[in-house]
């Protein structure tokens, strides 16, 4: 008997298809509204996601910071303590850090600036360079890519090596055609001192990382980034130190980055328990992810919310044409009752149809609903490729429909059916035999 309902209601619905498809343009325009909000909403997360993770969201920073004054009192004649070399987190720390949690650490990024300054081989070639001393790790953090070359190792770092790697639009305006890797070049610092290093390697430089380029200045003339061994850039900058202040964790893929940051704070708690000047404080960019997506939720189900009203407009058409289909089938449902069919039966016939009818409404909806969705965000990343190309690399476009939405917007379409549909449906069951019979 269902099976033969669902059969009629869909006999009856393409029987009368413009009045169908009118009735379900309530639906079809809620739902499809519903499912490209939720899309868009999911599409923003996922791509957040992906972009910040891939940009350094899969690391714990840390940083050495004083221990403020937990008394009102004590700020008046609290002043920030000097730093010592014992205050700084040694490479050992690290080294021991990552050898109790193999499972969740990389290995460090840590970088040190040491200055702008100069390469020149005579009066017309020159390049401007800002030099930064790093460890092996930063170069992948920063998501460069290798364009020649070998980039920074461990040794190169332990051994304090003058070695350096250079941007690949520095080497091509100051060695022209050759081949720079292995040669030495002189860099004078803004004093005037002169270091000599060996280039090793050439990276790739982007845009997006650096910023953009300021065109008013000649190409020759601007200046771009020379990374050396970190050790190498304490030792040039005369600091009795090779310790870090500030440095980058990098956590694996597969480890969780709160346990890791909970990790990474309990270990130099014990560290640090005995430093009354300075201790480590963590963080993590999951944290405010989590925040963001936050926000998206409550924005994505507050705007779906407002779409879903013109599901009750839906509902009402749905409501409308019922009765307007009982109104014509009247003498229809009285012989059905002469023969033997009873009220609970009349009313599942017309329930059913309004159902099949919000359904059917309901998928379409949903499709246009997906179809918007992907529209979107090919739209979105023609935009990225064309107007913010240099950042187009970094940005993960993921365009995803929630699975859950689609779940409930049928639900609620099923749920539409029976709410506006058993009114009509009723008054169909409760029609006198007789009358039924004489109506014309």
């Amino acid at each position: 008997m269902f099976l033969e309902n669902i059969k009629e209601a869909i006999t009856s619905i393409f029987s009368n298809k413009m009045r169908s498809i009118l009735t379900m343009l309530g639906i079809i325009i809620g739902i499809s509204a519903v499912i490209t909000i939720t899309t868009i909403g999911n599409s923003i997360q996922t791509t957040l996601t992906s972009t910040l993770n891939s940009l350094g969201g899969n690391t714990v920073q840390a940083y050495v910071d004083a221990r403020y004054p937990e008394d009102d009192a004590d700020w008046d004649t609290w002043e920030y303590p000097e730093m010592k070399t014992s205050d700084f987190v040694t490479q050992e720390m690290i080294d021991e850090l990552v050898e109790k949690y193999p499972d969740e650490f990389d290995g460090i990024a840590a970088s040190e600036f040491l200055g702008n300054g100069q390469i020149r081989q005579d009066k017309n070639t020159y390049a401007n360079v800002s030099v930064q001393g790093t460890t092996s790790e930063y170069i992948d953090y920063m998501k460069l890519k290798m364009y020649a070359g070998r980039n920074l190792t461990k040794q190169d770092n332990k051994t304090k090596k003058n070695v350096c790697i250079v941007a690949d639009t520095m080497a091509k305006q100051y060695f022209g055609d050759e081949n720079p890797i292995g040669e030495q070049i002189t860099y004078a610092d803004s004093d005037g001192n002169l270091y000599n290093f060996t280039i090793v390697g050439i990276y790739e430089y982007n845009a997006a990382l650096f910023g953009k380029v300021d065109t008013s200045v000649p190409e020759k003339d601007r200046y771009t980034t020379m990374f050396i061994p970190i050790q190498t850039c304490f030792k040039l900058m005369g600091k009795d130190q090779s310790g870090y202040t500030n440095f980058n964790l990098m956590v694996n893929s597969l480890a969780d980055i709160d346990q890791a940051t909970t990790d990474v704070t309990n270990f130099f708690e014990e560290k640090y328990a005995n430093n009354e000047n300075f201790h480590v404080t963590t963080y993590n960019m999951a944290s405010d992810m989590g925040m963001i997506n936050t926000v998206i939720n409550v924005i994505t189900i507050a705007v779906s919310g407002i779409a879903l009203i013109s599901l009750i407009v839906g509902g009402v058409g749905v409501m409308n044409i019922m009765l307007v289909s009982i109104t014509e089938r009247t003498r229809e449902i009285g012989v059905r009752m002469a023969l033997g069919a009873k009220r609970s039966t009349i009313r599942m016939q017309f329930v059913i149809e309004a159902i099949v009818l919000c359904i059917f409404g309901g998928m379409i909806g949903i499709l246009i609903g997906v179809f918007n969705g992907f529209v979107l965000g090919k739209a979105a990343e023609f935009v990225i490729q064309n107007m913010y190309s240099e950042y187009s690399s970094y940005i993960i476009m993921s365009v995803r429909p929630s699975l859950s939405a689609i779940v409930l917007s049928l639900f609620f379409s099923m749920l539409t059916g029976v709410f506006f549909g058993y009114y009509p449906a009723n008054k169909a069951a409760k029609m006198e035999v007789i009358d039924a019979l004489r109506y014309e």
